[in-house]
């Protein structure tokens, strides 16, 4: 009998592995970690205090191992960097009540480890100046180096002082969308000019052993992301398959560049690119750095929208075909040439695996649909200040600091939770789920999510605006 109970067990749990695996991380995920299961199934832990370490904290919650979802019953600002040491993991910053959460301090996975598997939603991420510890060469806000398989959803993050997110050295399977880039640090005086946005490359750029068609890196979308005075790496990506789908980036000086050793294939489709006061734009800057031919990149561009009066105003498609464009800027060198942009539709990465399909908006209608939704919820004074100065098309490369980051945030009451299972009472009465169970938060819901997943998924939801998300959630 107990062994018919241990076979009938790993039964269940094959069954249900394969279950989740047709699920996204959640309903609106897209782009190559779309089905990155993070925390599923998993214990949750329950952050009670804002405090740097210790019980009930984020970094102990996050310290844990084994899958495990990470929920808040407190929200404001919490100081001090964050070290994720093991994969398997959501940190659902949707959950904190009234301010959401902001962290004054880097986010940061094991250098040079497999750390993967994780989902984070609507987290600010907001280092302090640069230190010894983190010197302005590698001030990065969010740093997953080497990591794998990686949904960032609605994150707000800003103040980096070499990029503000990193995933050098080979990660893949990455999404970022629906977060807002803003305010990387510029400061002269102090000889911190390394204000840039994203990159990825493959770990043989700095003397390592790859040679052209050992692809690591790559597989990441950029979708649906709004950098606002970034000067270039917006983003930065090296090896493909890689696509930059409708994001919106303003007073910057390239928008996507390779800026290493590149190849692979490129879908570059409905960004809008909008010249600022800090710099003259350059739209796309294929520098491939590759230290012979041939360079083995492929490009699709499509509906990319550049807004630089006086330069050009208008949507470039092939830009080796559009006259206006090839003159008015240079974007094109050491081996690059129009064959490689001659494909006959976008590269469909459909069938990769953990692939999820994006919904490509309108680049005419970005400005009006993201600026509402993008970053996490709800908006603090640097998100604020940095929509207001593209709405408005000023200001310029700085340390943005405003003195208090609660400005304009309140923290509310966590609603009742009497099993500490981090759904609240309410909803697990409309759900049909006891309030006072403490372990059925893995209960498979009809939608296939667990209870916690259905719960947080449909939390994320209701913060934002119906045209991005769904209403509905089981």
């Amino acid at each position: 009998m107990n062994r018919f109970r241990f076979l009938l067990l790993t039964v269940l749990l094959f069954s249900m592995n394969g279950v989740w695996a047709q699920l996204k991380a959640f309903p609106e995920a897209e782009g190559f970690a779309a089905y990155v299961t993070g925390g599923r199934g998993g214990d949750v832990y329950i952050v009670t205090n804002l405090n740097d370490s210790g019980v009930g904290s984020l970094q102990w919650a996050v310290s844990q191992s084994g899958p495990r979802i990470v929920v808040f019953e407190v929200s404001g600002i919490i100081t001090g960097d964050l070290h994720i040491p093991h994969g398997d993991l959501t940190i659902a910053g949707q959950t904190a009540p009234g301010a959401g959460i902001t962290l004054v301090g880097h986010m940061y996975t094991t250098y040079n480890s497999d750390t993967g598997n994780i989902i984070i939603r609507h987290m600010r991420i907001r280092p302090p100046d640069p230190d010894g510890n983190w010197p302005s060469s590698q001030h990065d806000a969010i740093q997953f180096s080497t990591a794998n398989n990686i949904m960032l959803d609605h994150i707000d993050a800003s103040h980096g002082a070499d990029e503000t997110i990193d995933f050098w050295g080979g990660a893949a399977h990455i999404t970022i969308q629906y977060s807002h880039l803003s305010f990387p640090i510029y400061d002269t005086v102090n000889g911190w000019t390394h204000n840039k946005g994203v990159i990825n490359h493959r770990p043989c750029l700095d003397g390592g052993s790859c040679q052209p068609g050992d692809r690591t890196g790559g597989y990441i979308s950029i979708i649906k992301n709004v950098f606002t005075h970034s000067r270039n790496r917006t983003p930065a990506l090296s090896v493909g398959p890689a696509e930059v789908i409708n994001n919106l980036t303003y007073n910057g000086r390239e928008g996507f560049v390779h800026h290493n050793i590149s190849e692979g294939e490129f879908n570059i489709m409905g960004n809008q690119y909008i010249a600022g006061p800090s710099i003259s734009l350059s739209p796309f800057w294929f520098d491939p750095e590759n230290p012979a031919p041939p360079v083995l990149t492929a490009y699709w561009l499509q509906d990319n929208l550049v807004e630089d009066p006086g330069t050009y105003v208008g949507t470039v498609q092939n830009p080796w075909d559009d006259s206006q464009f090839s003159n008015a800027y240079t974007f094109a060198c050491c081996g690059i040439n129009s064959n490689q942009f001659n494909q006959s539709a976008a590269f469909d990465f459909s069938s990769e695996s953990g692939y999820g399909n994006v919904q490509i908006l309108d680049e005419s209608t970005l400005e009006g649909r993201l600026l509402p939704v993008i970053g996490a919820y709800p908006h603090d004074i640097v998100a604020r200040q940095s929509i207001s100065e593209l709405q408005q098309r000023n200001g310029s490369w700085r340390n943005y600091r405003p003195p208090n980051l609660m400005d304009g945030l309140t923290p509310t009451v966590p609603p009742i939770d009497s099993d500490d299972d981090g759904m609240p009472d309410d909803w697990e009465n409309q759900q049909g789920l006891n309030p006072m169970d403490g372990n059925d938060h893995n209960t498979i819901m009809p939608s296939g999510y667990t209870a916690i997943e259905a719960y947080i998924n449909g939390l994320a939801s209701r913060l934002g605006d119906d045209l991005i998300f769904t209403d509905d959630f089981e």
